[in-house]
């Protein structure tokens, strides 16, 4: 009898981490980026995809302004995209 509500309750807690791990992969980055005062609304503001997997993800997928991102963070060596170098985005201001 004490089995049960342990299996129930670990059910629960992979089923919410498995539906999150989507959302988790580009949420923060949304979130930076509002922050920092940009116009986003969605991940399209760097992707061409609404919701890019970061399991299979190509720069093939990203826009001008993910292009433009990728390039400065390879140049740079980091290991992820500076977010706050979106200002920079050389578009204007239309795109920015």
């Amino acid at each position: 009898m004490y089995f049960v509500p342990r299996l129930i309750a670990g059910a629960l807690v992979a089923s919410v981490g498995i539906g999150s791990g989507m959302a988790l992969a580009s949420a923060p980055m949304v979130g930076k980026a509002k922050s920092a005062g940009m116009p986003v609304k969605n991940c399209q503001y760097c992707h061409t995809q609404a919701l890019p997997k970061k399991e299979t993800f190509k720069p093939d997928e990203l826009n001008e302004r993910g292009k433009w991102l990728l390039a400065d963070m390879k140049t740079r060596n980091l290991k992820e995209p500076d977010i706050a170098k979106l200002k920079d985005y050389p578009g204007g201001k239309e795109q920015k």
